[in-house]
């Protein structure tokens, strides 16, 4: 059976803690060829992917959105089901999180989430490894500062699942009160960190004000500038707290240069943890 990987909630706890200790590395790829389809920009995504399909035995095969016949009209079906005719699996990054639902009727093979409107599995898959390499355990309180955003929100699938993380999510009123989003006990929302016992917090946590699926909005960066990660908000939290961000990074926007470039920041290893885990997720799916 094919194991597509859309969500944080298309595992369980004990799938993702499985997945997170793989360490033996495995040619599993060995003869494969993996697509990666990005509709929108890429870095560590994209460089992470290409690099650990390598290191397993696989081949990458880089398409571009703009050069296939759909950008001519050839319907979605069609495109993928040509695609399904060459590849053995897809990473796929999309504006709309349908279309990760749509290509999976008519590719075949595995089809991994590199990012959509909706949520970013990936990124808080890794983002669980490093913590845990971290603090040698996901005992962890994790405040979130800025948009609810898909990052975000893979996050809170991920505190759904494992109950001994907690996570405080500090948004304006306005940007949290229209989601629909499941939290369990170990999650919850604020409007202001002097509503939170912060000097609990052991990690804090932020991305871009406006999301690459936003419209540009001087409105929401206006609204999100008292929610910026900066040294005297970090000062305040436990005396072992780290600042991670998924980049890109707007700095003295989200966060200030002081913190991001100080030794509580962990923003390299995160991005350094992309390409161990993207090859354990390989390995789960194709072993």
């Amino acid at each position: 059976m094919k194991k597509n990987f859309f969500n944080i909630s298309d595992l369980s706890k004990e799938k993702i803690l499985s997945i997170l200790r793989i360490n033996e590395e495995i040619k599993c790829l060995k003869n494969k060829n993996i697509g990666l389809l990005f509709e929108k920009y890429s870095t560590r995504t994209r460089l992470s992917f290409t690099v650990g399909i390598s290191s397993l035995g696989g081949n990458t095969v880089d398409i571009k959105f703009e050069e296939l016949n759909i950008s001519r009209d050839e319907s979605f079906e069609d495109t993928f089901r040509a695609l399904n005719c060459y590849l053995d699996g897809l990473v796929y990054r999309t504006n709309s999180h349908q279309k990760l639902i749509q290509a999976s009727s008519y590719f075949e093979k595995p089809i991994i989430n590199a990012l959509s409107d909706t949520s970013h599995p990936c990124q808080i898959l890794s983002d669980l490894y490093t913590l845990e390499e971290h603090f040698g355990s996901l005992n962890v309180h994790i405040l979130w500062m800025g948009d609810m955003n898909n990052v975000c929100f893979s996050l809170c699938e991920a505190l759904n699942l494992i109950e001994n993380l907690k996570l405080t999510i500090c948004t304006p009123q306005s940007l949290s009160k229209n989601k629909k989003w499941q939290f369990n006990s170990n999650i919850s929302v604020v409007s202001h960190i002097d509503h939170i016992d912060i000097q609990s917090v052991n990690c804090v946590m932020t991305d871009v004000f406006v999301s690459m699926n936003d419209e540009d909005s001087d409105e929401k960066v206006s609204l999100l500038k008292p929610y910026k990660v900066t040294s005297e908000l970090m000062s305040k939290t436990s005396q072992n707290s780290i600042f991670m961000h998924c980049l890109p990074a707007k700095v003295e926007l989200e966060v200030s240069k002081e913190v991001f470039q100080s030794p509580k920041s962990i923003v390299w290893k995160q991005a350094y943890n992309r390409m161990i885990v993207q090859k354990k997720l390989l390995q789960f799916i194709y072993q």
